[in-house]
């Protein structure tokens, strides 16, 4: 038997060479196990952004209200486990290992090829169904129509938002990505979808209406209402919750907690849920990366936003911590995202920013991004992304705020970093001095 580490260089080893997106591989693979996918109803949700955030949020209600639940997220953000729960464990480094060597001696009997997150895909939908989970919450991966996801059994198909991103595989234009990941939406489904753009609602609409089923819109159909001290309104078709409490930082993680809620609200014939339920879901959810402070004096905030419409977001709550303090950037992004949109939009609340990049191919190179940051913010170039925190954490103040952002793969490397505190510091009790 292959050890975890072995087992993990496998896996992610498949990741090698062109995304190629079709489900007649992912199908034939899941035959070889009895089509385990059809055993249990899913929640099933795409979008640009937010789509992980309103997984964790349906999956903590829905564990909060008894059910033997299930999550399928991605990327992880620290370990590879957190991709596969059932209520609130995770899946173990030995079942990671055995599932993996199981699907993988089938695949081979069938000459079947599979690419790392179909791999992975048909490993957490087996896994479920051997679990006995009652219910799943799925995460698209990409898109939504030819994502490897899109065999499940829907109780609900939701698209949370839709702006540019993956434009290689998902077309240039706003249509073109909505019709992708629309291709989510099933026969006689219901689709829950956030706020979009006028002419991305009606397309969905006309695909929801092709496909015979109904559609909710987020200020069209079900509503939220901010108010003082981080309580929200809901207002629903059938529900009305007032003075709710989220967990999870930011105005659009309300809007994401309404998508959620409106969800749960379809589906309270096969899944319903009790107020108290609803109320302790959305008060204890955890979604780490999102909004994160990790640390006080100075605050630290991780947060994975890796797109320009994220990023907005990002920048737009990020104006509230400014004023006398300073709000100290450390970034790192992947090659294939619009890097340039993201430094900039961060160049308008950033005093100073640390450009870095992770131990991976698709890493950005931090020398070249130093020209997207605008606005004469001085920015310096350390590589190494432990060195890069160390330095901004020598050099802030109590009252400053470190944000690290630009790529989750950034947050991976530093979270546990943060999570040991001791381990930056000298044994003055000083954080270690970073020379380069």
């Amino acid at each position: 038997m292959a050890s975890y580490s072995e087992t993990l260089n496998y896996i992610f080893n498949l990741r090698g060479g062109e995304i190629d997106l079709r489900l007649d591989r992912v199908e034939r693979a899941l035959a070889l196990f009895g089509h385990p996918e059809r055993r249990y109803p899913a929640f099933h949700i795409a979008g640009t952004n937010g789509k992980g955030s309103v997984a964790a949020m349906l999956h903590r209600i829905l564990c909060a209200e008894g059910y033997r639940a299930a999550l399928y997220t991605s990327p992880h953000v620290v370990s590879f486990t957190e991709r596969i729960r059932v209520g609130e464990e995770e899946i173990s480094q030995e079942e990671v290992v055995e599932l993996a060597e199981e699907i993988k001696g089938r695949l081979a009997g069938e000459a079947i090829s599979l690419t790392f997150f179909e791999f992975v895909t048909v490993m957490a939908l087996v896994y479920f169904a051997r679990r006995k989970v009652e219910t799943a919450v799925v995460e698209v991966g990409l898109g939504g129509r030819l994502d490897a996801t899109n065999l499940v059994v829907p109780a609900v198909s939701i698209i949370t938002t839709i702006s540019k991103d993956h434009e290689a595989y998902l077309g240039s234009d706003l249509l073109s990505i909505a019709r992708e990941k629309g291709g989510i939406i099933k026969k006689g489904v219901p689709v829950v979808c956030g706020s979009l753009l006028s002419e991305v609602e009606t397309l969905l609409k006309e695909m929801a209406r092709l496909q015979g089923s109904p559609s909710y819109f987020l200020g069209a159909d079900y509503s939220f209402a901010l108010k003082d001290g981080g309580l929200f309104d809901y207002k629903g078709v059938r529900w009305s919750l007032k003075d709710l409490t989220l967990a999870l930082c930011g105005r659009h993680q309300r809007s994401n907690a309404a998508v959620a809620l409106r969800a749960l609200e379809v589906t309270e014939k096969d899944f319903p849920v009790s107020e108290v339920a609803v109320r302790e879901g959305l008060r204890t959810v955890c979604w780490p990366g999102r909004l994160e402070v990790v640390r006080q004096c100075p605050m630290v905030i991780l947060d994975g936003a890796h797109n320009g419409e994220g990023v907005r977001a990002l920048a737009e709550e990020m104006r509230d911590f400014q004023g006398l303090k300073k709000i100290r950037l450390v970034f790192a992004a992947m090659e294939d995202k619009d890097w340039t949109c993201m430094l900039g939009e961060l160049s308008d609340v950033a005093s100073e920013v640390i450009l870095t990049r992770v131990p991976m191919q698709r890493s950005a190179d931090p020398g070249k991004m130093g020209a997207a940051v605008r606005g004469g913010v001085p920015a310096s170039v350390i590589e190494e992304p432990a060195r890069a925190l160390r330095f901004v954490l020598e050099r802030a103040g109590p009252d400053d705020v470190i944000l690290v952002a630009g790529s989750l793969y950034l947050l991976g490397e530093l979270r546990p970093l943060l999570a040991e505190g001791a381990c930056l510091k000298t044994p003055e009790g000083h954080f270690a001095d970073v020379r380069f």
